[in-house]
This record gives structure tokens, sequence and C-alpha cells, in this order.
């Protein structure tokens, strides 16, 4: 519910400003933060610092919008935003497939000592 709020509020703000960042430049890097934290991007080391980053460079950009600051300035905050997102949401997803792939092998190894 907080995420959804935060979208609205960003494409709000962005569309806002006299020569605007395009609203949604202002919201794909809050979609993609909330789809790394849905998949427990916050929760993987590695994946979670690029998911701070992402939150960071997201409310930066944010700070610079309000402010009434440099448009390329904002614009390129969101897309290092969003690519940080979309990086901890990588992340995240590999650290999900390693942990299958061990619990198969585990699995595998333990077949075949009982046969």
């Amino acid at each position: 519910m907080r995420a959804k709020i935060g979208v609205g509020f960003l494409v709000l703000l962005g569309a806002g400003c006299a020569g605007s960042v395009a609203p949604e430049k202002v919201a794909a890097p809050a979609i993609a933060i909330r789809s790394a934290e849905e998949i427990g991007a916050d929760k993987v080391p590695q994946a979670a610092l690029y998911l701070q980053l992402a939150k960071e460079q997201s409310e930066n950009a944010r700070q610079v919008m309000a402010g009434g600051g440099d448009k390329e300035r904002a614009e390129s905050l969101l897309a290092r935003a969003e690519v940080d997102a979309e990086l901890a949401r990588a992340l995240a997803r590999q650290d999900s497939t390693r942990s299958e792939a061990q619990r198969a092998i585990d699995k595998v190894k333990t077949l075949k000592q009982t046969n």
C-alpha cells in the first residue's frame, strides 16, 4: 500500500513541474523497487545493497524535482534508481534459483545414499 502511494506521489510530483520529467520516468523506479521488495531482495545481502541504492537515488531525484532542480539530473537519478532496483531483483532471483538448485542436489545425494 505504501509503495502505491509513493508511486502516485511521484507521478503527481513529476506531472506538476513545468518542464518536468515525464510521469513514466518518475514511476518506473518506484515500480521496480516495489517489484524487488516483493520477491525478497531486502533479505539477500547483495540485492539489499542495490535496493537501498535505488531507494536513495529515487529520493534524491524527488528532492531535485521538488526543489525545481535540473531536469536532466533528476532523470539521471531516476534512471539509476530503476537500474539499481532491477539489479536487486535479478540478484534476489539468482539467490532463489541457486538455493533451489542446491536443494535439488541435496535431494539427489540423499536418494543415492538410500539406494
